[in-house]
């Protein structure tokens, strides 16, 4: 159950992603690619050609993708880690299923200006404009990285009066880290300027751009890791340093945000690059295919629409040239991250910490556990025994997994219960209460059986 838990989900989105991109193999309105051909194109064979390159490309795609869902079968006794694993595939799949059709879009779009199959009203777009901006375009100054380096710095100082040395291991590393990203960045700004067409006027302005895109990045990771020396700064100083759940976080975010972000300023000077390459330095012809970005993301400022149909699937999406669009756009990422962080601290929380019982000197019983918290007084307990058998139930809020169950169940024969048990380590301890039964047990039996003697020793004396 706990497999099906993470593997359908990731299949569901294989087949409804692989559908639609293959799909778009079929010209539907006449829109191929999320190009816009007119009918004597759609029959030419290089277009044919193009097809089946395409589809051939998505094939292998599939298969390779299909494959990175397997390590999820291994993972299944770990909950944690492969819900980890399965946001981080989604995230990877959802943005590597666009990269073959963009790849024949240009190619599309290429052909389309070669054989002057315009649709619609043709027009000239001047790109001389563009390129005089890009070309002023400035490297961010060097000596922004004083911001970073006076937060590694403030946190060296505070941790010398205190005996941690792991305190001081995270000032010199953030301190180390900004100095290593300041030689990198320096190292950027020294490189030498790359040729990409055989027009100098284009080659500046790509190199400008992309100088200033990578000067933008090296801070950003610079102030981001300081930034997380400071977290992990906190954690240490508050006494929570063994929380795994905290740690976890922290290397998934150490890991993937500076990742994320060097894949994006790459497609950002390659999207650059292709783009004014193409046009020579001239006059680029065009249709209303300028205003879908890879035949997908919509960019009209003309348009004041904030939703539109969509050029390839189905449904609508936003008009990026606008501020509401770019709010949904971006807002709907950032819920999205809201909510799966999280809910991956927490299952990652549920599986590394286990519930404690703890009878206490007024006669309560108390189990902890995160979220799940539950006491009563022993008086409440209408009956106390030791089963060798869990009944078979469902799950109303809770975690649950093949290894254990904690929260709100309903059972069998017991209707509403509290679970806090490994599920195959019996016996388990049933508390008989008004309306609920509670259920706990150790994950050695030896224990549970001496946290039961001692349970029904403290009934026993409190009857009598």
């Amino acid at each position: 159950m706990d497999m099906l838990f993470l593997v359908i989900p990731a299949l569901l989105a294989y087949v409804a992603i692989m559908v639609m991109f293959l799909n778009q193999a079929k010209p539907g309105n006449h829109i191929l690619f999320g190009v816009a051909l007119p009918s004597k194109a759609l029959k030419n064979q290089a277009i044919a050609q193009l097809q089946a390159a395409y589809k051939k490309a998505y094939y292998v795609y599939g298969i390779v993708s299909l494959a990175s869902i397997s390590p999820l079968f291994f993972l299944v006794n770990y909950m944690s880690m492969g819900l980890i694993y399965l946001f981080i595939w989604f995230a990877a799949f959802i943005y590597t299923s666009k990269l073959p059709f963009h790849k024949f879009h240009r190619l599309t779009a290429a052909l389309k200006r070669e054989k002057d199959w315009f649709v619609g009203q043709k027009r000239v777009v001047r790109i001389d404009t563009k390129l005089n901006l890009l070309k002023k375009s400035k490297t961010l100054s060097p000596y922004w990285f004083v911001i970073p380096a006076a937060i590694s710095l403030a946190l060296l100082i505070a941790s010398i009066s205190n005996e941690s040395s792991l305190l001081k291991v995270t000032g010199i590393s953030s301190l180390v880290m900004t100095a290593v990203l300041f030689a990198i960045n320096s190292a950027f700004r020294r490189l030498k300027p790359k040729a990409y067409s055989g027009n100098p006027n284009i080659d500046d302005a790509i190199n400008q751009a992309a100088a200033r895109y990578w000067s933008i990045l090296w801070l950003f990771m610079a102030v981001f890791e300081s930034l997380n020396a400071i977290v992990a700064y906190s954690i240490l100083t508050s006494g929570h340093s063994s929380d795994f759940t905290l740690w976890m976080i922290g290397v998934v975010m150490v890991s993937f945000v500076p990742l994320g972000a060097i894949l994006f300023v790459h497609s950002r000077v390659r999207a650059l690059e292709e783009k004014l390459t193409l046009t020579g330095g001239e006059g680029l012809p065009v249709d209303d295919d300028e205003y879908w970005i890879n035949g997908m993301t919509y960019y009209n400022p003309e348009d004041k629409s904030v939703m539109v149909p969509k050029r390839t699937g189905i449904g609508t999406t936003v008009n990026m040239a606008t501020r509401a669009g770019k709010w949904i756009q971006y807002g709907s990422i950032a819920l999205s991250i809201a909510i799966v962080l999280p809910l991956t601290a927490f299952a990652v929380q549920s599986e590394q910490t286990s519930p404690t019982l703890q009878l206490r000197e007024d006669d309560v019983v108390a189990i902890d556990y995160p979220m799940y918290d539950y006491s009563f007084p022993i008086g409440e307990i209408r009956k106390l025994s030791l089963e060798d058998t869990l009944p078979s139930g469902f799950r109303t809020n809770g975690a649950a997994t093949a290894r254990y169950a904690r929260g709100n169940f309903t059972l069998e024969e017991l209707g509403a219960s509290k679970l806090y048990v490994f599920k195959n380590s019996p016996p388990y301890i049933f508390f008989k209460l008004d309306g609920v039964y509670v259920v706990f047990n150790e994950e050695d039996p030896a224990e549970t059986k001496a946290v039961y003697e001692e349970l029904r020793k403290r009934v026993d004396n409190k009857s009598s």
